[in-house]
């Protein structure tokens, strides 16, 4: 009786482990279905995000006498045509007549005609064709590159876009700490009155303000000594004038800020006090470190912002100091417009900014997750 027992329960014993066996199995499976479908779709999505960047690289080396042609790999390159007139190649490929000369050994007390093609100028100054197919090799896939990285103003426009960036973004911090100190809490009528102040700026449209914003810096730039004439003066006081609109308070930053500066204890505050601290000790040694969250969630949100700005550089920056949208825009001609140079310029401005996020990419994970763990 007892063998008959310990048989039965050997059997119960080995019947529980094969469906445990079998149980075990199907999960792995099913995590196996699920990590495939999880891994399909972040590719899928990785796709669709690069995308853009792959038809924008594509479409700064297409001729812009395709440009209504969808192409998905880089064109091949045409053969020069020796019937090419300079006017043309001027106005089309953004091609200087004196790099023309420089390049062919053409005195540069010569004139070169608007009507003057590629053969006459082989013949009448014994330039060998080869020559000229030599210099024009890859001249309609490259020439938007060719056009933007021999042009100074291009990376002008780069470096006071990013000094612009770098010093709102820090100014604009500062502030927006200092403010939600300030409002945090919200407990006096005049702190509400400003907080709702702040938020009304979700409601206003820019081009709203833009008129009154406008004439107010020109009163204000108008009373600094040597801004009427060219300059050092006149770029730093524009310049200075980009940044001031761009750290003034925004509804968003002053609400991340206050929000969170309202969620930590006063009694923070009072201790550091009562060991000895000042209010300025307390923001910049204690405070400062627990708004890491708050600090790149506005970083991120407005680096690209400002980054970017096309219309307060264009209103208040001289054609001579603009910043990089407003650069690409002079790029567009009143009679004709070199496509390709608008698309190579456009994504050689993404690349420092791909370049940033990629860089501190770990310091932004680090920051947004600040906080989201306790202990």
């Amino acid at each position: 009786m007892t063998t008959e027992l310990e048989s039965k329960n050997q059997e119960e014993i080995a019947d529980r482990r094969r469906s445990q066996r079998r149980r075990d199995r199907s999960h792995s499976r099913r995590r196996k279905i699920y990590a495939g479908l999880a891994l399909g779709v972040m590719a899928i999505y990785s796709v669709l995000t690069l995308i853009p960047f792959y038809a924008l690289a594509v479409r700064s080396t297409v001729p812009t006498k395709e440009s209504t042609t969808l192409h998905f790999w880089i064109p091949k390159a045409d053969e020069v045509n020796f019937d090419s007139q300079v006017g043309n190649l001027s106005m089309f490929y953004n091609l200087d007549p004196a790099d023309l000369k420089e390049a062919f050994g053409i005195p540069s007390t010569e004139y070169l005609g608007a009507r003057t093609s590629l053969r006459d100028i082989s013949e009448e100054y014994g330039i060998p064709e080869e020559e000229i197919r030599s210099f024009f090799s890859n001249f309609y896939i490259y020439n938007g590159w060719r056009t933007i990285l021999s042009d100074g103003r291009f990376f002008g426009a780069l470096g006071r876009t990013l000094l612009v960036t770098i010093v709102s973004l820090i100014g604009l911090t500062i502030l927006s700490v200092f403010t939600g100190y300030g409002l945090a809490g919200l407990r006096r009528r005049d702190q509400r009155l400003v907080y709702s102040t702040y938020l009304l700026q979700m409601v206003i449209p820019a081009m709203l303000i833009i008129l009154p914003q406008f004439l107010l810096i020109k009163w204000f730039t108008d009373l600094i000594p040597g801004f009427a004439s060219p300059g050092l003066t006149r770029v730093i006081v524009q310049l200075g004038s980009i940044v001031a609109i761009n750290i003034k308070g925004t509804a968003f930053s002053v609400l991340i800020f206050t929000a969170f500066i309202n969620g930590i204890p006063r009694e923070l505050e009072e201790s550091a006090m009562i060991d000895g601290a000042s209010r300025a000790q307390y923001v910049w040694r204690i405070l400062m470190p627990l708004l890491k969250a708050p600090i790149v969630a506005l970083i991120v949100v407005q680096l690209p912002l400002i980054y970017n700005q096309f219309l307060e550089p264009f209103v208040y920056l001289d054609r001579e100091s603009s910043t990089l949208l407003p650069y690409i825009q002079t790029t567009v001609g009143q009679f004709s417009t070199n496509f390709q140079v608008i698309y190579a310029a456009i994504l050689a401005s993404i690349i420092p900014l791909l370049v940033i996020y990629i860089a501190f990419r770990k310091a932004f994970v680090k920051g947004a997750l600040a906080g989201a763990v306790k202990g």
